[in-house]
């Protein structure tokens, strides 16, 4: 009797355990990103474009060589934030991550699509207005997004980061 009670103490623990540390981990992620691109002199709401990737730009383990980034730290702490960018010819997309490293929403930016932003807010603080075209996320404290476009070259590269300066990252 004395060892089933000493297996399930140890069960519960270890069950208690793992559940807080695959809780935390996420969240934990995505706060030490942040204040690193912050030191790093990523503005809040506002996009910066990333250099060309290559064996000796890359922070990151495995960036595409073949894509152009463009990133925007925004925190809905202060209300709600529109972030948009413009379509072109070529693969793009939008993507949103919560502060627990979920990705919330994805657009595709390719020419034709009818996106036209998307509006996160804090929960229960839904836009008063809607554009057309604009779709909504619920989503409190900070967050990331992240554009992801086709430049397989220096040309294409540079093409797409000269787009970034008509994307937009702030309050609507």
């Amino acid at each position: 009797m004395r060892w089933l009670v000493a297996l399930l103490v140890f069960s519960a623990t270890a069950i208690a355990a793992h559940l807080a540390v695959l809780n935390a981990i996420p969240a934990r992620i995505m706060a030490t990103a942040q204040s690193r691109m912050a030191e790093r002199g990523v503005p809040l709401n506002g996009w910066n474009a990333a250099e060309r990737m290559t064996p000796q730009t890359q922070t990151v383990v495995r960036p595409s060589p073949d894509l152009a980034y463009a990133l925007c730290r925004f925190d809905t702490s202060d209300g709600p934030v529109l972030l948009s960018a413009p379509t072109s010819q070529t693969y793009g997309s939008l993507s949103v991550f919560d502060g627990r490293t979920n990705n919330v929403f994805v657009a595709s930016l390719r020419e034709g699509s009818a996106f036209r932003g998307v509006i996160v807010y804090p929960r229960g603080q839904p836009p008063g207005e809607v554009g057309e075209g604009q779709e909504i996320v619920e989503m409190d404290g900070p967050g990331l997004a992240l554009i992801r476009r086709l430049a397989p070259s220096a040309e294409t590269h540079a093409q797409a980061t000269a787009l970034v300066d008509e994307a937009y990252c702030g309050n609507p």
